[in-house]
């Protein structure tokens, strides 16, 4: 009786832990969010490039974006998948979002150019993740 009710305690667990688990489907928003900050320190770096933003601005806009991004990595780091294509999606979200949260320092210390590269990258990652969006 005894082994019964710990059989019946561990498929009960292990129904709880899989039914939480992530999908691809479930990673698309969570893309959509990194792209979106991405999409928006680029933004920031080609108006203070053009001269049409107070440099105080672009450096306030791209401190938040970078906290944005790491409020998705957060997410995607506590995110449990629920099979390998899922898993896949997670690991190239969580290396793009870094990818761009990096771009976002090099901007931060001067280099526009090189920092505008690898956000391009970023983007297109994380564009691909997102459903294309």
């Amino acid at each position: 009786m005894k082994v019964m009710r710990s059989v019946v305690g561990l498929v009960i667990v292990g129904a709880l832990a899989t039914g939480c688990a992530a999908s691809a489907a479930d990673i698309q928003p969570m893309a959509a969010d990194a792209l979106s900050a991405a999409r928006s320190a680029d933004l920031g770096i080609d108006l203070d490039e053009a001269g049409r933003t107070f440099p105080t601005t672009a450096g306030v806009l791209l401190e938040d974006m970078a906290t944005q991004l790491s409020d998705v990595i957060t997410q995607l780091e506590e995110t449990q998948t629920a099979d390998e294509a899922a898993e896949h999606d997670r690991r190239q979200a969580l290396a793009a979002s870094r990818d761009a949260i990096d771009a976002i320092h090099t901007a931060q210390r001067g280099d526009d150019a090189a920092a505008q590269r690898a956000l391009s990258s970023a983007i297109d990652v994380l564009q691909d993740l997102a459903g294309g969006q």
